[in-house]
């Protein structure tokens, strides 16, 4: 379902002292680069999400298909997050995640891939710590046989993996993994519980977060224009996320919330 046009910051601020905020990181807070690790972090980016997550009481998370080691490479303090599509959690500073048994799983199919993709220009294999992704932004005429190659791989490691795309990329998870359930244990915990859950996301990896925040009564919000949602809330890119979340920390009080 598609939803409204976003209503503008000023509108914004009245509802955010008794948020849960959940926020993507890729194509959501920053705009996206050719490659993982090329993306640029505004400078004034992570004092305001700091800000935010003082008033709104810690209710603030980071929920992205990065590892937890890139969450913190980028926005270092110890946010409270889900790493790797919800395959690790954090909460509080402590860390949470599915063990060695999936890494060890991985291991071997990454290998494979590897070797599968050799002589690939463009297709980059990024290997983390509970899953692997294949991203070929750099090569988009590649995307049947990406996308082939992938269901191979998940096949062949069993029931316990799941494929899962997004913008130009595909990626082996474990089956449990998923941004909505990890929004859903941040709301069963304090200082989450009890408010609203507002997420804001930009591609089908945020959808099943949508259909959970939109569940649960929150604000469900799709970073850029087209293409089918969940989300009832639209902010037309990352630049008018962050021009958003300016508008939310200047309507904090500032004796706090």
């Amino acid at each position: 379902m598609n939803g409204p046009t976003h209503p503008g910051p000023r509108e914004c601020p009245g509802w955010a002292q008794d948020w849960a905020l959940f926020l993507d990181i890729d194509g959501t807070l920053l705009d996206l680069a050719p490659e993982p690790q090329a993306v640029r972090i505004p400078p004034d980016l992570r004092s305001q999400l700091e800000v935010l997550a003082q008033g709104l009481g810690g209710a603030l998370a980071l929920v992205s298909g990065r590892p937890l080691s890139d969450i913190d490479r980028f926005f270092p303090g110890g946010f409270d997050a889900a790493g790797t599509h919800g395959v690790q959690w954090r909460l509080g500073g402590i860390a949470t995640d599915p063990g060695p048994a999936v890494a060890d799983a991985l291991t071997g199919i990454a290998e494979w891939l590897r070797a599968g993709t050799q002589g690939m220009s463009g297709v980059l294999l990024e290997r983390k710590p509970h899953a692997v992704a294949l991203h070929y932004r750099l090569a988009p005429q590649r995307e049947a046989q990406i996308q082939s190659l992938a269901a191979r791989a998940a096949q062949t490691l069993g029931p316990d993996f799941r494929l899962q795309a997004g913008k130009l990329v595909v990626e082996i998870l474990p089956v449990a993994a998923g941004k909505g359930a990890a929004i859903e244990r941040f709301m069963g915990r304090p200082p989450y519980a009890g408010r609203t859950p507002v997420f804001v996301g930009d591609d089908r990896t945020d959808e099943d977060g949508f259909a959970v925040v939109n569940r649960l009564g929150g604000r469900s919000v799709r970073v850029g224009e087209g293409g089918e949602t969940q989300a009832r809330w639209r902010l037309a890119s990352p630049d008018a996320v962050r021009d958003w979340l300016a508008g939310l920390v200047a309507s904090l009080p500032r004796d706090g919330v």
